[in-house]
């Protein structure tokens, strides 16, 4: 198993908007893999970004971790990088990169989202994109896939309320828009059906709303799995039995909610996973050895909807389904740490392995910090 994460630094870099210089944050972009004494993290690489946009890791068909995300030169409206990116991990070093995409053309996309497209006036125009990276290998085929979002310009609200989100699958990458133009694209996650169907799951800021777009035997069809507002990221995931597994935070209820489908086409009734408080932020969803699914995720309190988090009552917990019943465990509840944040969930072994984030407040020194930490079932 390997973790990636991005780490912003205090550094900024020249970049270029309309062709005027500005600058943009650097975030580090950290890959952690095993060692003989426990995990061992090294920056992989360094990239300007005019936000947070997420990173993917996954591993190829020999077993080497393969990074996809967000670099390449400014877009000529947006300052910091802006092509999608793949490039192998080997000893903690980034090998060559390879840029999958460097503008907003596509190859085709579903016949029935062609009018969003005419409508819009933005499909295939611009050259900011490979926001919100996502990687997986397609097990049919046995080949990378990504899917990333598409901003085309990158500067204007027209450009975010009608991104695109593109599909790419190697060797030759061709790539294919598969929700067009209705703002979608945010905490992307991709997953493959035994028989190498592809499921991408997104969220849609601009109209509120958790998106699927997968393949079926006719084509791509996609669904709203939700509608309204949900807190950052998404836990999706699908189980080498086809089974895929949704989770995600309802910003109204503020409660962590789960549902599930056998095909991708018809889900389950959406149920409370975690009831207890303030509860469900930052999930991640991975299936065990036997096909269970799990979910870790961030509790930022035990009362009250809307109260704010409490350093002295959040923490990291993972729930995990066994004979149908959700069994929830605390892993991590340091008093005056924030500890949650930020999840990703794997399983080896049947061993539950989470990374998350840590954070602390120095009130002397008036500072903060964050650290990733990692948490394994013993």
């Amino acid at each position: 198993m390997a973790f990636a994460t991005l780490a912003q630094t205090t550094s900024q870099a020249t970049c270029t908007i309309e062709n005027r210089a500005a600058q943009a944050t650097v975030f580090d972009i950290c890959v952690v893999l095993p060692s003989a004494s426990g995990f061992v993290g090294t920056i992989a690489t360094s990239q300007p970004y005019a936000a947070m946009m997420g990173v993917g890791l996954a591993f190829d068909k020999t077993g080497g971790p393969v990074l996809a995300y967000t670099g390449g030169p400014s877009a000529n409206l947006r300052c910091g990088a802006s092509d999608m990116m793949l490039a192998s991990v080997g000893g903690g070093v980034l090998g060559t990169p390879s840029d999958i995409a460097a503008s907003s053309q596509s190859s085709g996309m579903p016949a029935d989202q062609q009018v969003n497209c005419a409508a819009q006036n933005v499909c295939n125009q611009g050259d900011a994109t490979g926001y919100w990276p996502a990687v997986a290998l397609d097990p049919a085929s046995n080949n990378l896939a990504v899917a990333f979002r598409d901003l085309h310009f990158g500067f204007a609200d027209t450009d975010f309320n009608s991104s695109d989100v593109e599909f790419a699958i190697g060797d030759a990458y061709s790539i294919y828009t598969v929700d067009v133009a209705r703002g979608g694209g945010s905490y992307i996650r991709l997953g493959f059906s035994p028989a190498g169907k592809a499921a991408i799951v997104h969220y849609n800021l601009s109209q509120p709303a958790i998106w699927l777009d997968h393949q079926t035997d006719q084509g791509w069809e996609s669904k709203q799995l939700f509608v309204g507002t949900i807190h950052e990221q998404i836990g999706f995931a699908v189980s080498s039995q086809g089974l895929h597994a949704l989770a995600y935070c309802d910003d109204t209820r503020q409660l962590l909610t789960y549902t599930e489908s056998s095909d991708g086409s018809t889900w389950t009734a959406p149920v409370d996973v975690d009831r207890d408080g303030v509860t469900g932020y930052y999930p991640s969803v991975a299936f065990d050895d036997s096909g269970n699914p799990g979910i870790a995720y961030y509790r930022c309190n035990d009362y009250g909807v809307g109260q704010g988090c409490d350093m002295n009552k959040d923490g990291l917990y993972l729930a995990r389904r066994r004979a149908g019943t959700w069994n929830i465990q605390k892993i991590s509840g340091e008093s005056g740490v924030s500890d949650g944040p930020y999840t990703a969930l794997a399983f080896a072994g049947g061993k539950a392995v989470i990374a998350f984030q840590s954070s602390y407040s120095d009130l002397v020194a008036g500072t903060s910090r964050a650290i990733l930490r990692i948490a394994k079932e013993p």
